[in-house]
């Protein structure tokens, strides 16, 4: 298979994919952090592996080099990565991958990604992903879905979630590759969390990561061991508080995402229905932000 390498042969009932991709959608790493918390807690195996060589510029994203114990080193490349996990009473698999979005030959990329998954067994994908939106630290994280299959959609309906797709603008590797699989004849399903646009997108959210791994967790009738969330969610939200009341305006600005959180009563406010950016909202929202932190720096 072109671009593939495989561990071992693949098993052929892994009827679900869950796959995360990193960059644009993995706002506080939350997709990329619930799917390497799926493969830890199942104990998943890598299956394959996609060949970077050909899908990403190594000026953009580099390798890395690791020291290994005898001194010698070793070269890492940017991981894009299958693993496989099968149940002991023998029902249907998951198929699990997690990747950097790749910056080239999008096309070609998401032949080879959904060869492996045809090969697998898939017949359905579920697709992980967060932004940044007005979203205050201090509260629950939304997550809100869409999907192509009827019966998931009335269950994502029943959980208060469901958003009918609108969007029109700029899209990631994510939508490529799950329009591919629909004329594959693969049902799929997006989850999409909301992490603060003010606090840094390249710290981990634990709360966000939390809020996906529970609806995932749901939807796929696993049991993942949630018990250290709690403190860490605690400390990360300690954290931003602390971060938040060095500047009154940044203060400001939490206070009225607070209250424009209570106000919606659940309702998407920064984000469209499908979970995608609301371009000109969000850019307004953060020139306000960056506007106000100025001026509490001059007044400072």
């Amino acid at each position: 298979m072109d671009h593939v390498e495989f561990d071992r042969d693949p098993p052929a009932n892994l009827r679900t994919l869950v796959m995360a991709f990193g960059g644009w959608i993995d706002a506080g790493q939350a997709a990329t952090g619930t799917l390497r918390y799926l493969v830890r807690d199942l104990s998943a195996a890598r299956l394959a592996r996609i060949d970077p060589e050909q899908f990403l510029v190594f000026t953009q994203e580099r390798p890395d080099v690791k020291l290994r114990p005898d001194g010698e080193r070793d070269i890492q490349w940017p991981p894009s990565e299958f693993f496989a996990w099968q149940p002991e009473d023998g029902r249907d698999g998951i198929l699990l991958f997690s990747g950097g979005e790749p910056h080239q030959r999008w096309r070609t990329y998401t032949k080879a990604f959904l060869d492996v998954a045809e090969r697998c067994g898939v017949r359905r994908i579920v697709s992980l992903g967060a932004l940044l939106a007005g979203a205050p630290h201090t509260r629950p994280v939304r997550v809100t879905g869409r999907c192509s299959d009827p019966d998931w959609r009335s269950l994502l309906e029943a959980w208060g979630i469901y958003r009918r797709p609108s969007y029109e603008g700029p899209t990631g590797i994510s939508t490529v590759v799950l329009d591919a699989a629909e004329r594959r004849g693969m049902s799929h399903l997006g989850l999409m969390g909301q992490a603060p646009h003010y606090l840094q997108n390249g710290a981990e959210n634990p709360a966000a990561i939390q809020a996906l791994l529970t609806y995932v967790a749901r939807l796929l009738n696993l049991s993942p061991n949630m018990s250290h969330f709690a403190k860490a969610v605690q400390d990360f939200r300690t954290q931003c508080d602390r971060e938040v009341a060095r500047n009154r305006a940044t203060r400001e600005h939490v206070q009225q995402l607070e209250q424009q959180y209570d106000a919606a009563a659940g309702e998407e406010q920064q984000t469209l229905p499908d979970g995608e950016l609301d371009s000109e909202k969000l850019m307004q929202d953060l020139q306000d932000f960056l506007r106000g932190q100025r001026e509490g720096r001059e007044e400072g």
